[in-house]
């Protein structure tokens, strides 16, 4: 597995932490090159220094890129910097994303617009303006949804209506980039204690009540589950081993999807 990706070119959006510093550092750790995408300039570093770590010091496969994904210069620079570094793309995670934060009641034009620019209007023209790469190397698309598409999550709803939207675009993209021999697929991560709630408060309080609240949520009671989770899943559907996958929506939150409804408690 240590070669898995050896020869490819990927890049992750939103990879300064949480569930996108799981997968580069996954596909880093398997001999990708990859390009980190964050706007939040230490985080980044950190992941940077922690990929050439993984990779035994082949620091000469990474490359790092500062901005805001709905700024449309960032994407540009993200593209265009990884071409020219490593001449080709090869596969592309679309995992940036934020939390809405808001009840239905109390949501807003501004913050609404900042959830859709980011959770799918950022995606929709990352990609657009990457297919053009990826169509000389066959590469694929992977998304980073949320089983927030088949689960209700109370003041959630922006959030759940961007996510609902990215499930179906992998569907339409799948048709649409099929002729061109790209593939395109997303994962649907449960409940993962990341930095994505930060917009709500502090991320390690939020996060320990959740986690807690959920746990016995969960159908798969072994274990509980992790980012490398999520990662291993991305890692298979950018791989040649699911090279006749395209158009799928793969969940990965130990059946918690099945278990009923989020609540304000975690219980019913």
């Amino acid at each position: 597995m240590a070669s898995q990706f050896d020869g490819k070119v990927a890049i992750v959006t939103g990879s300064s932490a949480g569930l996108g510093e799981a997968i580069a550092l996954l596909f880093a750790s398997r001999g990708a090159r990859v390009t980190l995408c964050g706007r939040d300039q230490d985080r980044l570093q950190s992941v940077l220094d922690k990929a050439v770590k993984v990779s035994r010091g082949h620091e000469d496969r990474f490359l790092t890129v500062l901005g805001d994904l709905t700024d449309a210069n960032v994407r540009k620079e993200i593209l265009e910097q990884t071409v020219n570094k490593f001449g080709q793309l090869d596969i592309l995670v679309a995992n940036a994303g934020v939390a809405g934060g808001r009840t239905f009641p109390d949501e807003t034009e501004d913050n609404y617009n900042r959830v859709f620019d980011t959770n799918l209007k950022s995606v929709f023209f990352l990609i657009q303006k990457a297919v053009p790469y990826l169509e000389k190397t066959k590469g694929n698309i992977v998304s980073i949804s949320s089983i927030a598409t088949s689960v209700l999550i109370p003041s959630e709803t922006t959030y759940s209506l961007t996510k609902a939207a990215l499930d179906h675009l992998t569907r339409c993209l799948a048709v649409d980039l099929g002729s061109k021999g790209i593939r395109v697929n997303a994962v649907n991560p449960g409940y993962f204690p990341t930095l994505i709630v930060r917009d709500k408060g502090d991320p390690d309080v939020i996060n320990r009540y959740i986690e807690k609240a959920e746990q016995n949520r969960v159908p798969l009671k072994d274990r509980v589950g992790v980012s490398q989770d999520v990662a291993e899943a991305v890692a298979f559907l950018a791989s040649d081993a699911a090279g006749f996958i395209t158009g799928e929506l793969v969940k990965v939150d130990g059946g918690r999807s099945y278990a009923g409804p989020f609540t304000q408690s975690g219980e019913k």
